[in-house]
C-alpha cells in the first residue's frame, strides 16, 4: 500500500522528502523551523529514525506529547488511554480510530504519522535525505526543559527551586521569567505563564507530571526520567 502512495509523495526535483508533508500549512509552522539533515545516520530525528511499528507504549506516548507541543494541539481533545498501545497497534489503527481517539485531531494525527512512515520508506528505498523538524526528542518537550533547569543551578536564577527532590516536587518561583525564558526558546514572544502552566497541566494526563494541590507546585510523575539524583 505505501509503495502505491508514494508515487505522488515524491519529489522529483529536490529529492527530499518531508515527514510531516503539508502539516506546516495546517499548523502555521514556516520552513524556517526545519533543517535539512546530513547523510549520516545518527542525523536523524528519533522519529524518523525508528520505523513506528517498532516503537514502544512510551515512545507512543511520547509521539503524541511531541505532537501536542509541536503543533499547539490541545491535549484535553484526545484521549489518551486509547493511545496506551504500541506501534505496530498504532499503525493498524485506522483514520476512523483515530477519529474516535483524538476527535478533531484525529485527522491530522493520522496523516503525519502516515507521512512519517512513507518518508521512511523512502528513504530507505530511494532517498538520501530527508527534511526534518529541527528540534529532537530530547530537546522538544516542556517539561525536559523544566527538569533541566532544576539540575543547572546556574541557568536556574532563581526561577525554579525544589520542595522535596527524593519525591520530585518543584515549585515555580518566578513564573513570568519561566514563560519568558521558554517563549524564548521556542521563539514565541507570546508566551505567558498562563499558556506555560496550561501545557504544563497536559502532562497529568501521561503520567508525567503529577498533580499537587498548591499553587505553582508540581511533581514529576512515574513516566518522567532524568531528575532523580541517583539516577542522572
Amino acid at each position: 500500500m505505501l509503495e502505491s502512495v508514494t508515487q505522488s509523495m515524491f519529489l522529483s526535483n529536490t529529492m527530499v522528502c518531508d515527514p510531516l508533508m503539508s502539516w506546516t500549512e495546517l499548523s502555521g509552522t514556516t520552513k524556517d523551523d526545519y533543517a535539512t539533515c546530513d547523510h549520516q545516520k545518527d542525523s536523524y530525528t528519533f522519529w524518523t529514525s525508528i520505523h513506528p511499528e517498532y516503537w514502544s507504549k512510551h515512545n507512543v506516548c511520547e509521539w503524541l506529547q511531541f505532537c501536542c507541543d509541536q503543533y499547539k494541539l490541545d491535549a484535553n481533545c484526545i484521549s489518551f488511554s486509547r493511545f496506551n498501545i504500541n506501534g505496530l497497534q498504532l499503525c493498524n489503527m485506522t483514520q476512523e480510530d483515530f477519529l474516535d481517539a483524538a476527535g478533531i485531531y484525529g485527522e491530522y494525527l493520522y496523516f503525519i504519522l502516515q507521512n512519517i512512515r512513507i518518508c521512511i520508506f523512502l528513504r530507505k528505498y530511494i532517498l538520501n535525505s530527508c527534511l526534518l523538524p529541527i528540534q529532537d526528542l530530547q530537546n522538544s518537550h516542556l517539561w525536559e526543559f523544566v527538569r533541566d533547569l532544576l539540575l543547572s543551578p546556574e541557568k536556574n536564577g532563581g526561577i525554579l527551586e525544589w520542595e522535596d527532590r527524593g519525591q520530585g516536587i518543584f515549585r515555580v518561583v518566578k513564573s513570568e521569567a519561566l514563560a519568558k525564558m521558554w517563549g524564548q526558546k521556542k521563539k514565541n514572544d507570546r508566551m505567558t505563564y498562563e499558556k506555560l502552566s496550561r501545557a504544563l497541566r497536559y502532562y497529568y494526563k501521561t503520567g508525567i507530571l503529577e498533580r499537587v494541590d498548591r499553587r505553582l507546585v508540581y511533581k514529576f510523575g512515574k513516566n518522567a526520567h532524568g531528575w532523580q539524583e541517583n539516577k542522572i
